[in-house]
Formats: structure tokens, C-alpha cells, sequence
């Protein structure tokens, strides 16, 4: 007996058309919400590019007001790039080292652990997919047939 576990066999083989045909819609959605909540999170940030400035500071990036408006400007413009597609892999990659900043702040600087952090772990997961796997079938970068 043969194994493969790349490709395993599925129980119901009926329905290998149907999970063929949901794969790259699946990427599209999930690239798709996941730029929008980042460019809802980025939002206030972006109207007020230098709100965070004490923040950051005071987790050790000075000049704060300058790494505030790289805040602003990777979590929105990434956002928005990432729900469209386009320069995918340099969004995702952008918001996945933001994200992992939030995970050191809510884990060490507040202490919070694991569950302070969750949701950090798991968008920084979703943006490392786009940075892997780039923005998929349905994207501008595959429309023009370039990426990162």
C-alpha cells in the first residue's frame, strides 16, 4: 500500500470538483477580508498619522512620531493593497511585521500572555499565507503577471 500524503485521496471523490473550484475563491476571500480589517484598524491611525507616536516610543521606536506614520501608512495603504492584490507579498510582509510587534507588546510589555496576543498570532498566520503564497488567482499582481 501506497501512500500519499501531499495529495490524499479524498473520502467523497464526487466532491474533488467542487474543492478544486472553491480553492482559489477561498484565497480571494480570505485576502480580501483580511485587507479590509486592516485598512478598518489602519483607518483611525491613517487620519491621525502621528497618534501613536508616544506608544511606539515607549516601545523603544524613536523618533515616535516617525514610526507612528509608518504605522499609519503600512496598516492602511498594506490593507488596502493586500484586499486588492496588488504588491501583495510587500503588504503582507509589511502588516506581518507589524503584527508581530503587537504580539511582543500585548505578550511582554502588557503581560497579557498568550491570550492578550491571540488575535495578533492569528492575523499574523493569515498575512504570512499572502506573503508565501502571493495573492492568488484572483489578483491584480496575477492580472498584470508580476510580483514580488
Amino acid at each position: 500500500m501506497t501512500s500519499n500524503t501531499e495529495n490524499p485521496q479524498p473520502v467523497l471523490p464526487a466532491l474533488s470538483p467542487v474543492y478544486d473550484a472553491a480553492a482559489p475563491l477561498t484565497l480571494l476571500w480570505l485576502r480580501v477580508i483580511s485587507g479590509i480589517a486592516l485598512m478598518v484598524h489602519g483607518w483611525p491611525k491613517i487620519t491621525n498619522p502621528t497618534g501613536a507616536a508616544e506608544m511606539v516610543a515607549g516601545m523603544g521606536f524613536n523618533p515616535g512620531w516617525l514610526w507612528s506614520i509608518l504605522l499609519s501608512v503600512t496598516e492602511f495603504t498594506g490593507g488596502l493593497l493586500l484586499a486588492i492584490g496588488l504588491l501583495t507579498r510587500l503588504a503582507a510582509g509589511g502588516t506581518t511585521v507589524i503584527l508581530l510587534v503587537t504580539v511582543y507588546f500585548h505578550w511582554v510589555i502588557l503581560g497579557q500572555g498568550y491570550s492578550g496576543s491571540e488575535l495578533s498570532l492569528i492575523w499574523s498566520a493569515v498575512t504570512l499565507v499572502f506573503l508565501a503564497r502571493g495573492g492568488g488567482r484572483y489578483s491584480v499582481d496575477r492580472l498584470i503577471g508580476k510580483e514580488l
